[in-house]
């Protein structure tokens, strides 16, 4: 059964390293991207947390 699994195991990452040479499926796509520095603090605010101004100026995390 191990043996089984490591085949696989095999066949799985050589896919990825073929899919990886035309370079097309590992790329990150935009939707990733957290985008500007603007709209990340507009959605913090949304959902009621600090601004980027307030949370890059702690000077710890929150326990």
């Amino acid at each position: 059964m191990a043996r089984k699994k490591d085949r696989l195991r095999a066949a799985a990452i050589l896919a990825v390293l073929l899919e990886e040479s035309e370079g097309q499926a590992l790329q990150s796509s935009e939707g990733r991207d957290g985008g500007e520095a603007w709209s990340r603090d507009h959605r913090r605010s949304l959902i009621g947390r600090r601004n980027l101004f307030r949370a890059r100026t702690r000077r710890s995390t929150t326990r």
